[in-house]
């Protein structure tokens, strides 16, 4: 069974969003709440990439976002407006398999569809685009 990488960004996000509010268990995040479910592979090795990625990234991700963002207070932020553009961010900037921006930009706005409010899809769209805009300028930056 191929691995299709737009269900495992969901799969991811919603393992980032456990990871924020409860004490986590990969191991029974994957058996209790997915193991009968999953009709496709999952692309283990891009999840703990892009995981280790936002955990060493994340100021530096927080603080891109603050910069093109700054009528609003990251901290305060949803969860649901952040984590896809952390997710979109790491595969943009770190990951190691490369992935057109356009490309990340859009299945963070699909997931920002599906799991934020309307205003949160049009906030991570509207973010990202200006992160697209500024890429050369911001890749000297962090790297």
């Amino acid at each position: 069974m191929k691995a299709i990488r737009s269900r495992t960004r969901k799969l991811l996000f919603q393992e980032l969003y456990a990871m924020k509010f409860n004490k986590f268990d990969q191991k029974q995040f994957y058996e209790s709440f997915y193991s009968w479910q999953f009709t496709f592979k999952i692309d283990k090795k891009y999840i703990k990439e892009i995981k280790e990625i936002i955990q060493k990234k994340e100021d530096i991700f927080t603080k891109i976002i603050q910069k093109y963002a700054s009528k609003f207070d990251v901290n305060k932020m949803s969860p649901t407006y952040v984590l896809p553009i952390y997710i979109s961010l790491a595969e943009i900037f770190f990951l190691k398999e490369e992935i057109p921006i356009k490309v990340s930009i859009n299945e963070a706005v699909e997931i920002a569809k599906k799991y934020a409010d309307d205003p949160g899809k049009k906030i991570v769209n509207a973010i990202l685009n200006k992160i697209m805009e500024n890429y050369d300028k911001l890749k000297k930056e962090i790297l």
